[in-house]
């Protein structure tokens, strides 16, 4: 199974370095997912506590270690003769009824919290890459719509210098095209510079190599439908493994008071002694039953009993408070997802077309000599404003989306 599973980073790896672009769909956020849940150190050290855990559970023990005396009789001959002068003792505490059973439910308790908060690290590793993934996405669609605002301002700078030939052309459209386009030019090499930083982030997060290449990355061309928040908050309690621990935890803390309630109960010991005489010869044994006697501590164990008690309901308003706040993390994150994608569509449709035929008639009417150069760049801008928006609330939604299965695991 680990040697499939390299396998799978190896393809992952494989397809993350192939020359054309990626898109950012879900196969590829979930490789990128388990790649980090594989590498990341807070992983690894959450399975470490869980394996602790699984250790504590198997070195639980039902009976405590006997214990062994050898005595020696200080007496007249005779009387040692009688008596005989060696004395030798074991001895073997009696388990307190429900004792272990409570300490292994415990121990189980704390295991299953610990394999839970190993899913909860898990999933906060793979949303961080995966956020920088959308991040880096976001960047390369920049990059592209700043490539293609370059490419129409070389267009135009060239048809201004073709005016400005003409004796009647007006020379400054040409400067001022000239400077917008070495404008754009430096702000299309900051785009480039920032993705070359956020490759190098991601590539941090994955334990990769800082220099390891990304291809450009592809957003969806549409919104991604939006859970119901309603739903989600349903099974929240279910699937998310913040919750599974704390109610391990509450179970933990439930044995914990069965736990303090049998150390109060008496503990007895069985004890065997043989006299022999150092001279070989044997002459008694003695079986006897010792008993603490736990009620002239009565208040310390009842205070002890309390406290767990306490500690148990305590646990549950943990929950309840944990519960309600990832409730309230699951409205913001549908919420968010819900608005971006209507902000998606809506800059992709009429606003989008408004704006792409405002363009084309400004620069018909420019190359015409019917309009001024600072209509054309000003209908330009809102243009490429108006598309980078559109990517910008794609890269927002699938921000939201991931949020949302940190919180709720499709699974």
């Amino acid at each position: 199974m680990h040697t499939k599973f390299l396998a799978g980073l190896a393809l992952a790896g494989g397809l993350l370095h192939a020359a054309q672009p990626q898109p950012l769909n879900d196969e590829f956020l979930t490789r990128l997912r388990a790649e980090a849940a594989h590498s990341h150190p807070s992983v690894t050290a959450a399975k470490l506590r869980a394996d602790a855990a699984a250790q504590d559970l198997r070195g639980l023990r039902l009976w405590d270690d006997p214990m062994v005396g050898l005595g020696v009789m200080a007496a007249p001959r005779q009387m040692r003769a009688d008596l005989g002068d060696l004395r030798v003792g074991v001895e073997q505490a009696l388990p307190k009824p429900g004792m272990y059973d409570a300490k292994r439910r415990k121990a189980e308790a704390l295991q299953r919290a610990e394999v839970a908060t190993t899913s909860a690290a898990s999933l906060a590793a793979g949303a961080l890459a995966a956020s920088d993934a959308i991040e880096l996405a976001l960047a390369d669609e920049s990059i592209r719509l700043q490539q293609s605002q370059v490419g129409w301002l070389g267009a135009m700078a060239e048809n201004a210098r073709q005016r400005a030939a003409d004796p009647i052309g007006a020379a400054s459209d040409a400067l001022r095209m000239e400077t917008e386009l070495a404008k754009e030019t430096q702000m299309l090499e900051a785009a480039r510079r920032y993705r070359q930083a956020l490759s190098k982030k991601l590539n941090l997060i994955l334990g990769r190599p800082l220099e390891d290449a990304w291809p450009q990355l592809l957003l969806p061309a549409n919104p991604l439908p939006v859970p119901l928040a309603q739903a989600e908050i349903a099974r929240l309690v279910r699937l998310n493994p913040k919750v599974r621990a704390l109610n391990e935890m509450a179970d933990a803390a439930n044995h914990d008071t069965r736990i303090a309630e049998r150390e109060r109960l008496p503990g007895l010991a069985l004890g065997i002694d043989a006299n022999l005489y150092s001279g070989g010869d044997y002459r008694s044994t003695t079986v006897g039953l010792k008993m603490n006697l736990p009620w002239f501590n009565e208040r310390s164990y009842q205070a002890n009993i309390a406290a767990a008690r306490s500690r148990q309901l305590a646990a549950g308003s943990d929950i309840e408070t944990l519960r309600r706040e990832l409730a309230s993390d699951v409205l913001t994150s549908t919420t968010e997802a819900a608005n971006a994608a209507a902000q998606a569509r809506a800059y992709a449709g009429e606003i989008h077309d408004k704006a792409q035929q405002t363009t084309t008639s400004i620069e018909a009417a420019w190359l015409s000599s019917k309009a001024p150069l600072t209509d054309l760049l000003d209908a330009s801008r809102a243009l490429f404003a108006i598309r980078l928006e559109q990517r910008r609330f794609i890269a927002m939604q699938l921000a939201a989306l991931e949020q949302l299965y940190a919180l709720v695991p499709n699974h």
